[in-house]
């Protein structure tokens, strides 16, 4: 393998690193805004769960910078990933009946 194909090969791989990136924002928040509902008083009704070690914004958004690639990724913002599952839970809150 020559450097041009090892280059094309890094773009290849930098590219699907992106979109599996999208997906797991996408299953993260789905997961992230189920617990946030289970959480809820009124959903929860005293039960616990078990969830994240990051709950706090501040967290997640540690958590994120260890999936950040200087060029394919450089900057995982934080409110895209906390905002959508907020949203998520939101909906299944105000939907909720017991």
């Amino acid at each position: 393998m020559n450097r041009q194909q090892i280059t094309a090969e890094r773009d290849a791989a930098g590219a699907a690193y992106v979109e599996a990136l999208n997906a797991f924002r996408e299953a993260w928040a789905r997961l992230a805004a189920i617990d946030r509902t289970l959480l809820n008083a009124n959903v929860a009704q005293g039960e616990t769960i078990r969830s994240w070690h990051f709950k706090s914004r501040n967290g997640l958004e540690d958590a994120l910078r260890a999936l950040q690639h200087i060029e394919f990724a450089p900057r995982l913002i934080v409110n895209d990933w906390h905002d959508r599952a907020v949203e998520l839970s939101n909906k299944q809150i105000e939907g909720f009946t017991p």
